[in-house]
This record gives structure tokens, sequence and C-alpha cells, in this order.
């Protein structure tokens, strides 16, 4: 497998020992290059090197072996790598350390599968920002602490996802800096072994591989990984957050949004009535599964003295499990978001059900502006509340108030109630999201197919 062809290989074999550790012979061939032509080893040799990196079933067989021997895995390439190499292989792994070639190989793989992650994250911005300028002006409830507030679009609600969203991707793109960054300084990060070239050859080597160099190239540096996952458990957060106002707007009394249900989907065991959704219950715990990773990762981001290679193995692990899980979620999510049916009909019922009161922010403000808004939201508030207590029509109440009625006719009172006529300016935020999603989806593309993604 040459470093190009990572891309090419299909997600299920990304994960296989037999991946990472071509990946690993793959690091020791450009780590050979990169010193063959800052004069480290001959250049000679590194081609040969670069030839042989590539291992058959035999060698990874042959690996294997001997790690069962001496129970290292890199330890292992090297030899396989070297005496593959014939004479050039005195040369193989000239100043690296196990740490280095771990590292370097984990990245170029976990690359490919954040790369997956922001293909998902873009089709779910894209399917969002569709679905938001659609619905930009359907009228809906909003809702405060679990209480009908005030009337919006369900365009307005879906821009407030959006936006989080690209927050959400602003995290990885600071994430991605400061993790596919090159820390490549041998045993103890000081460059002992490349003759005074250690600078040189590590920033050629970055290069080649699409990567950051860092400053200090020591094995330690474990916070930036720590931040890779902080930025995709962020994504439990926010996926999260959406996919629970779906799922409470799928409940029964709301029915705003459902999930479209397979030809032999069953709802319950036990009772035939229930139309229960099904791949939302997924989302919701992969989301929740997600944002529980950053805190299983800090404690093992603190590191002793040069190497400390019990955190390695935590972090290795935890990389691995996040990067999958964040891409189920989002796969899920967008399997979702295609099978989402919204009940516009619903919106509105809901919303007229409480037209008595729920613009009564609107009179407010109208009564405000001419005695005052203190005063006004007094008055309106006291006419609800006894409204309320009486069971009396609260509109009927607010015509017959003299005060209202000095400064308003019946028919703009009706009108200033009329939630369909108080949306607020849901629909241009609407609009604006879509447009600034739509072009903020371009730049994601094109980070996507950076072959050093990351490197800005």
């Amino acid at each position: 497998m040459k470093m190009k062809n990572i891309r090419k290989i299909e997600l299920k074999n990304l994960l296989k020992k037999e991946t990472f550790w071509q990946s690993y012979s793959n690091v020791e061939a450009e780590m050979a290059i990169a010193q063959s032509q800052v004069g480290i080893i001959p250049k000679k040799a590194a081609s040969v090197i670069k030839k042989k990196s590539k291992f058959s079933r035999k060698n990874i067989t042959d690996v294997e072996i001997l790690q069962k021997k001496n129970k290292k895995i890199i330890l292992s390439i090297v030899k396989v790598l070297a005496k593959k190499s014939g004479k050039s292989g005195g040369y193989v792994h000239w100043g690296g350390t196990t740490r280095n070639i771990i590292d370097t190989g984990n990245k170029l793989i976990f690359r490919e599968i954040h790369r997956s992650i922001l293909k998902e994250l873009s089709i779910t911005i894209k399917k969002l920002s569709i679905m938001c300028k659609k619905n930009s002006d359907v009228p809906m409830m909003a809702r405060t602490m679990a209480k009908n507030a005030l009337p919006i679009s369900f365009g307005f609600k879906i821009a407030g996802w959006l936006e989080s969203l690209i927050r959400l991707d602003k995290r990885f793109k600071n994430a991605e800096k400061t993790y596919f960054t090159l820390f490549f300084g041998g045993a103890v990060g000081a460059m002992h072994g490349y003759k005074n070239k250690g600078k040189k050859f590590t920033n050629l080597l970055a290069k080649n591989l699409g990567f950051s160099n860092s400053l200090v190239p020591n094995r330690v540096s474990l916070e930036t990984s720590l931040d890779f996952v902080n930025s995709l458990s962020f994504l439990g957060v926010v996926v999260g957050k959406i996919s629970n106002d779906i799922y409470m707007l799928m409940q029964q009394s709301i029915e705003e949004l459902s999930e479209q249900q397979s030809k032999n989907q069953i709802g319950s065991s036990t009772m035939p009535h229930k139309v229960n959704p099904f791949t939302i219950y997924r989302v919701l715990r992969d989301a929740s599964l997600l944002r529980g990773k950053s805190s299983s990762l800090s404690d093992s981001a603190i590191t002793l003295f040069e190497g400390d290679a019990k955190n390695d193995f935590v972090i290795e692990e935890i990389l691995k499990e996040t990067l999958i899980l964040s891409l189920n979620l989002l796969k899920n999510f967008n399997l979702l978001l295609s099978k989402l049916i919204i009940n516009k009909k619903k919106m509105n019922e809901n919303l007229l059900k409480e037209k008595e009161y729920i613009a009564s922010e609107n009179i407010m403000y109208k009564l405000g502006s001419k005695i005052g808004r203190q005063r006004s939201h007094e008055l309106i508030n006291k006419i609800i509340k006894n409204s309320f207590n009486n069971k009396k029509s609260i509109i009927d109440e607010i015509l017959k108030n003299k005060e209202i009625r000095k400064y308003f006719t019946k028919q703009q009172i009706k009108k200033f109630l009329n939630p369909l006529d108080y949306l607020g300016e849901s629909k241009s935020v609407s609009l604006s999201t879509y447009l600034y999603s739509m072009k903020y989806l371009k730049n994601i593309l094109i980070r996507i197919n950076k072959k050093n993604l990351g490197v800005f």
C-alpha cells in the first residue's frame, strides 16, 4: 500500500492491524527518503527501503511471529523491512523511535477517517441548508423552559442548528492544526541521531506527509490529542442537542415532526397502536457516548518526563473509538434527516391553538409605544392571568379593556394578536443563514480534498 493510496482503502479495513502495520512501514520508508534528501543516509539505500516497504501477506506473518517473541511491533516491522532491503536495511529506522513511527502512522490513518467525518458533516450542512430555505416562512411555536413562547418559522429553528454545526467545524479546524502535526525527534525528542540535520529533515518529512512540523518534537505533547478528541466530543453536544429537539417535536402531544417508517417496521412488541421512531434512538445514544469521550482522556494527557507509554496506549484506543463513533453518529444523523417528515399542518394547528395569547408580546409593544413598555406589560399580563383564572376569552377581555381600546380598533387588536403575522425576522434570518451555510460549505469541501488536511 503506497502512502497516496491510504485514502482509497475502505473504512472497514482502515482499522485492521495490517493497515496500521503497513502505515508504519510507509513511515519508515518516508523517513528514509527525507533523511537521504538532507544527507543523513545514502540516497540509494533510501530508494531500496522505499521499494521494499510494501508488505506481503508473508511479511505480515513474519511480523506476527517476531512480535510474539519480542513483544515490540515497530521493532518487528523494522526487522522484516531491513531483511527485505538487504544491505540497505542497515539504514532502516535511523534515529527514529517507536513512538515517532506509531504516532505518525496512526495520524495518517486517522486523518482519512476524519476526512470521512468532514464529508458526512458537509452532507448534514447541505441537507439542513436546503431544509432551512424551504421552511423559512413555515410558522411554528417556539418554546422556552418547555413552555409555549412566541411564533417563529421552522426555518429559523433550523438556522440555529446550522450555525451550531458551523461553529463545530471551526473547532475541527483548530484541532486539525494542532493534531495533524509531526512530532519526530527520536528517543527523547532532541533529535540525537540526525547528524545535526534534524530540523531540516523533519521539516521535509512533515511536508512529504502533509503535516505541520512541531517546534519541539517531544513525545509527550498529548494535549494535541486531547484537543482533537474534545472537538469530536463536541459533535456529540451539537448533534445531541439538535436530535433532542427533533425527538421532542416527535412526541404525541406535539407531532410536528416524525420519522418515516419502513414497510415492516413495528412500533412496539406489545402495543399494536404504537408508532415509535427508530433511527433517532441510535443518534441520541451515539451522541451521548461521544460526549463522554473527552472526560475519559483528560487524565491520560498528564505524562511523565520525556516519554510515558501507558498514556500512549490509552490515547490510541480512545482516538480510534472516538473517530468511529463520530463517523457513525453523523451517518445515522444524515439518515434521520433523509427520513424526517415535517408536519406543517400540525405546526400551524399547534400555533393557532394558542392564538389568543401567543402573540401578546406584539400588542404589548404596540401599546407600550403609547403608555410605556413597563406599564403595558403589567396591563397585558394582568388581563391574561385574570382570563385564565376566570376561564374567559383573552381576546374578548383585551377587546373590552378601555385603556387599550382608547388607542386601537377591534380590527387592529385582532391583527396584533394573530400569531401568523408575528414571526419576527424569522424568514430573513433563515434565508441569510441558508446563504452563509452554502458559502461555508464550499470551504469544507475544499478542505476535505486537501492532501495536507490540517495545514493552513
